[in-house]
């Protein structure tokens, strides 16, 4: 499997940035245009996404993410290289970290997947059962919101998360993208102590983004890894979720001596 990547940006730091579920390799443009002179990005399509196919098997594992990116590497010739994660992305960005720790030079997370896993997620991928009503669900949107509204109310899902998966499940196409992402990219997951030790090993510069308003994560999801590596706290960012990207291209374009 071959993942599409748009090159972009002209700069001497090679930086391969992943996205969240629902979007492509465009939610990074922001980025793009206040570093395009520091970085040069490889700004991947996920499976199912954007111009990437969808994958040969049911799930991708951490081995053939290894392989995938390490076809990557050398294709491009790239020796050392830097990580960015949204959403859904974070998790590919920690798990290249875990993977490539002496190569990496610096890992962005912008609300990022794959630190603490959400208890819904892991009821809806991992378990026989709980993988039919996830698909049942997905492939009937009425069902689900009749689901989601007394969730609600009895405070066990928060409202901006419905507004989310109503966007994200809006045609069946959409639908069929998010069933076979979360099923396909549960075995990506991240080792969190081996990742701390890898952080602090090897010196990576860490940068961890989070939205204020942000109700799809929590700060607190975020802490089994702040919690090991002191020095690298949140920066807190007056977005929600979706707006985080444009917010952190911002903090950069003010904080020129961090780009």
């Amino acid at each position: 499997m071959l993942l599409h990547c748009q090159i972009v940006g002209h700069g001497p730091k090679p930086l391969l940035a992943f996205h969240g579920i629902g979007q492509d390799h465009r939610c990074f443009l922001p980025l793009v245009n206040v570093l395009e002179e520091q970085y040069t990005f490889y700004l991947f399509d996920l499976p199912f996404h954007g111009n990437s196919p969808a994958m040969d098997t049911e799930k991708l594992s951490m081995a053939e993410w290894k392989a995938l990116i390490n076809a990557f590497l050398g294709t491009h010739q790239l020796q050392t290289f830097s990580v960015a994660g949204f959403s859904m992305g974070g998790k590919f960005a920690l798990a290249t970290v875990q993977l490539f720790s002496e190569q990496i030079e610096s890992c962005w997370l912008l609300a990022p997947d794959g630190i603490t896993e959400s208890p819904w997620y892991r009821l809806a991928t991992r378990f026989w059962i709980s993988k039919k009503l996830f698909k049942f669900f997905v492939r009937n949107v009425g069902n689900l919101k009749k689901l989601a509204n007394p969730l609600v109310k009895l405070g066990l899902v928060e409202k901006s998360a419905v507004k989310f998966a109503q966007s994200t499940l809006s045609t069946p196409e959409q639908r069929e993208r998010v069933y076979r992402s979360w099923i396909g990219f549960s075995t990506i997951r991240p080792d969190m102590p081996a990742v701390a030790a890898t952080i602090l090993q090897y010196n990576i510069e860490l940068r961890l983004f989070l939205g204020k308003f942000d109700a799809l994560l929590p700060a607190s999801y975020v802490e089994p890894l702040t919690k090991r590596i002191h020095a690298s706290q949140p920066i807190i960012l007056p977005a929600g979720h979706h707006r985080l990207i444009e917010k952190v291209a911002v903090w950069f374009a003010e904080n020129s001596t961090c780009k």
